[in-house]
């Protein structure tokens, strides 16, 4: 038997060797990429194919390895194409060595059916969620095996199955560890260079916003002046247009300054329910104007702790980028909701023209817009003043189908209990 955990040692050093040398060739711009799923598939692969060609083979036969693992993390980082791919590749290889090919097909089938559903609720966990999730996932297949040992009277593999259960579940955690934290890592960079460009755009507006808008004022006042002089149709029309354009410059500035300002006002609590309703009505005029409908899901009495103008600002935002987006007889759907976890989830869902997922990643960006007029300082200012909140925007979406946007924001309490959540 000590010459079998010895064997599992070995296996397990040479998929953490594996693991690591992935990410040293991996990009940090590589994530989340075609680029990275074929690298990982082909880790996971390699993975396999080592675990199978060497397993660890007990008197009686049974066969003890670590294929579990890159199915596993197929699924949970690569995504089903990833993880159907090593599944197969697994299949494969089982043809070429001593493995029951009809039990891998009947045992993995199932495990990779369960692992869809699963993969999607591990992406929006915790990390500590994570690692309580897929270890009664893994555990699932001991218990059974376990089950299946003594009713053939092999109760003598039991302390092995156990030895190698908790050596590929330890190792299991480890690769866990490593990805999560490195996926940490790249998550805080980006958060450090995002933060970086507030800051370059914050000095910028400060430095030169004031400068610009006073001498506009004045411009547009001159402007006003001349409409009520005897002018020509055209003449008139260029200082309509004028006036126009100073007006989204004198918007653009305000957006830079928004971005300057420091908080220096404190936080109150208020009724997000009156807010959105608020905000869906100033927005209905313009939307009738597009023709497209709001329809408004909001729960009553929620409460959240910020500043009203502040959270109504990126609501009319968002409504207005949704109406927008949709070219004629559209629909707008405004919801919000309270959350067992204690988060208000406010969802803005349109059937608009979408966007790909380059886009999506892009949102928020300083200077990064999809309209042909727009400066990204909008949405810039929306993420900023969520944030602020201790809340997060989150976007999804697809071409000629529509986009959602959901913001997630701590409820404070119940209006009427006066009870803190």
């Amino acid at each position: 038997m000590l010459e079998s955990v010895h064997h599992l040692v070995l296996h397990v050093v040479f998929i953490l060797f594996a693991i690591l040398l992935f990410q040293m060739f991996t990009r940090e711009s590589d994530y989340g990429t075609k680029e990275f799923n074929l690298k990982f598939l082909l880790a996971n692969i390699v993975i396999v194919v080592f675990t199978m060609t060497f397993p660890v083979v007990y008197s009686s036969g049974y066969v003890y390895d670590f294929k579990v693992i890159p199915i596993l993390l197929a699924f949970l980082y690569g995504g089903r194409r990833v993880g159907f791919a090593v599944f197969f590749s697994m299949l494969l290889i089982s043809l070429l060595t001593n493995h029951v090919f009809i039990n891998l097909v009947v045992n993995y089938t199932i495990y990779c059916l369960l692992l869809i559903p699963l993969s999607n609720w591990y992406k929006r966990s915790k990390w500590k969620n994570k690692i309580l999730l897929i270890s009664l996932f893994y555990f699932f297949v001991p218990v059974t095996r376990a089950v299946f040992l003594y009713f053939e009277n092999e109760l003598v593999q039991l302390p092995l199955m156990v030895s190698s259960t908790m050596v590929i579940w330890i190792t299991l955690v480890l690769i866990i560890y490593l990805i999560e934290n490195r996926l940490e890592q790249i998550r805080v960079k980006k958060e450090l260079i995002k933060a970086e460009k507030f800051n370059v755009v914050s000095q910028l507006a400060a430095s030169v916003a004031h400068e610009i808008r006073n001498p506009m004022t004045t411009v547009r006042g001159f402007m006003q002046l001349l409409q009520g002089e005897s002018l020509s149709k055209e003449q008139k029309t260029f200082i309509n247009i004028s006036i126009q354009e100073l007006d989204r410059a004198q918007e653009v500035i305000n957006q830079y300054l928004s971005l300057a300002k420091p908080q220096t006002e404190e936080y109150e609590v208020f009724s997000l329910t009156d807010a959105i309703n608020e905000s869906v009505d100033v927005m209905s005029t313009y939307a009738v104007m597009n023709s497209i409908e709001i329809k408004k899901d909001i729960e009553e009495n929620l409460m959240v702790r910020g500043l009203n103008f502040e959270i109504k600002q990126v609501l009319i935002n968002i409504l207005k980028n949704a109406i927008e987006a949709i070219k004629e007889n559209g629909e707008i759907t405004a919801s919000a909701v309270l959350h067992k976890d204690g988060q208000v989830m406010i969802t803005i869902k349109d059937n608009g023209t979408g966007m790909p997922q380059d886009q999506i990643k892009s949102l928020g960006r300083p200077y990064y817009s999809t309209k042909e007029k727009g400066t990204g300082l909008g949405l810039t200012v929306c993420y900023q003043i969520v944030k602020r909140m201790k809340g997060e925007i989150k976007v999804e979406s697809q071409l000629n189908k529509g986009t959602t946007f959901t913001i997630s924001l701590p409820e404070i309490y119940r209006l009427g209990t006066g009870e803190e959540i």
